[in-house]
């Protein structure tokens, strides 16, 4: 009895602190191998493609600060991620640390200073790993606890992402401290406020976070029913004022109040719809891609788009390369306007092909990657020539991920008809929704990064059914005794 009272109380927080100072570990190996140059000596080995832009806005932010401007005001209008470009400008302003230099009229990543950024990610996530543990222990048995918090501390995949500097591990903390907040089931209106709050830094965080209030209402309206007015009005309120924040710094920028990054206007018309068109024309996505040019080209003449300088049609891949030539912000929004429409167009007229790539792509999809920051900095970090998912090492590890990822999702199936037979039904479909949410937001894509949020819900299934399945196993031995 005592033993399981000191299990419950303070094992899982001593699993918290070593899956930090892992985290820490494991951070300061990548940044003394990897922060370097390639051989061009301006592209950086760590910071890279997505992270790079991140990295350059923050600076930009963080100089803009020096010179006098609001903090809240500086930096580009919203492209994509802006909590994490504040996040980043904050950190040079608080550290001193310049993120980029400019050598030869050329800008590239400063060399040290990443560290204690990486550590700072690192301790907010276990931070609000302990906050969340506060919330679940109350409601999960000894050991089912503590192997929820084993697979939030070290699983794999989850665990990786707190060496990056993509926006997944302060992405994760967010998810932990809402899905804390959630589980409490409070009715009054200033606690869901700050419900609706967290929701909006979550759009901000990722844009992924855009549409999570929905579940989030859905369970709500499923958990107090006629007394949902209350906490529905706290969680809407909370989230309509983020909203209205990043609106307004967007109509402060361009004269145009938009909500959506612009970023996520054009991503399904890039990666998804001229796959379909070019399914449906049976010509290859090159061609696909040259057609969808020329209508972008006529849509820009008749709508007066201005081009900050001459463009080489033939040079282009496909048209949402247009953004890097159009000269104002609000030319470009409308041209990622019509990319979205054109992508919608392009969907509604081959339904049954979307629908089959979307299949397919969704296998893909759910597919755990382990390994993935590992190869990225290995691979992506020098001078590779292809990338690495069309090396021969990528397909040879196929199999071990899809079996690594059968082991967990059997275990969450064993959780899921646990709490399904105890008709634990709010905190089933809080968990279920939330992670189901992932996959149909980017089922489409195949990405297996868009789909590791997921795991932090699914976390709960896993330290039940693995529970259980234990307990099962236990009465199994004693029975044959």
């Amino acid at each position: 009895m005592l033993f399981n009272l000191i299990k419950k109380n303070n094992l899982y927080l001593i699993v918290i602190l070593l899956g930090f100072i892992l985290s820490v570990t494991l951070s300061s190996y990548y940044v003394f191998k990897y922060d370097k140059y390639n051989q061009d000596n301006y592209s950086h080995q760590l910071i890279k493609d997505e992270t790079y832009y991140h990295w350059s806005q923050g600076s930009k932010i963080a100089d803009e600060v020096r010179k006098g401007k609001s903090f809240f005001l500086s930096g580009d209008v919203t492209f994509t991620k802006p909590l994490l470009q504040r996040i980043i400008g904050l950190y040079s302003l608080i550290t001193g640390y310049d993120l980029i230099e400019t050598v030869e009229q050329k800008t590239r990543v400063s060399l040290g200073g990443k560290l204690p950024y990486l550590i700072f990610q690192s301790l907010f996530y276990f931070t609000a790993l302990i906050y969340f543990s506060k919330k679940l222990i109350k409601i999960l048995p000894n050991r089912a606890f503590l192997y929820v918090i084993f697979f939030l501390s070290l699983e794999l995949t989850i665990f990786q992402f707190h060496s990056s500097f993509f926006t997944e591990s302060i992405y994760f903390s967010l998810q932990l401290i809402i899905l804390g907040l959630l589980l409490e089931r409070r009715i009054n209106f200033s606690y869901n406020l700050l419900i609706g709050l967290l929701i909006g830094f979550l759009f901000l965080q990722r844009t992924a976070g855009y549409f999570y209030i929905f579940p989030v209402l859905l369970c709500y309206l499923f958990l107090f029913r006629k007394n949902s007015i209350k906490p529905l009005a706290g969680i809407i309120v909370g989230y309509t004022i983020i909203v209205l924040l990043i609106g307004s710094y967007n109509f402060y920028k361009t004269n145009v109040f938009y909500i959506f990054p612009s970023e996520g206007k054009y991503v399904l018309y890039k990666k998804f719809a001229i796959k379909v068109l070019a399914d449906k024309l049976n010509i290859s996505q090159s061609k696909a891609a040259k057609l969808e040019i020329n209508e972008a080209i006529k849509w820009t003449k008749k709508n007066n788009i201005q081009f900050s300088k001459e463009i080489n049609f033939n040079e282009l891949y496909d048209p949402a390369e247009f953004k890097n030539y159009i000269s104002n912000d609000v030319d470009k929004n409308k041209f990622f306007d019509y990319l979205n429409s054109k992508a919608i167009s392009i969907l509604i007229d081959s339904p049954l092909i979307a629908f089959k790539k979307t299949i397919v792509s969704t296998l893909h999809l759910i597919v755990l990657n382990p390994m993935f920051n590992y190869y990225y900095n290995e691979h992506r970090g020098k001078n590779a020539k292809i990338e690495f998912v069309y090396t021969n090492v990528h397909k040879k590890l196929i199999p071990y991920r899809i079996i690594y990822t059968l082991i967990i999702y059997f275990f969450c199936l064993i959780g899921f008809i646990s709490l399904f037979k105890k008709k634990e039904f709010y905190v089933l479909s809080i968990i279920t929704l939330s992670a189901l949410y992932y996959v149909v937001l980017f089922g489409w894509y195949g990405m297996t990064r868009l789909y590791v949020p997921s795991l932090i819900y699914l976390s709960v299934l896993f330290g039940i059914g693995l529970d259980v399945f234990l307990n099962k196993l236990k009465e199994r031995q004693l029975n044959i005794n």
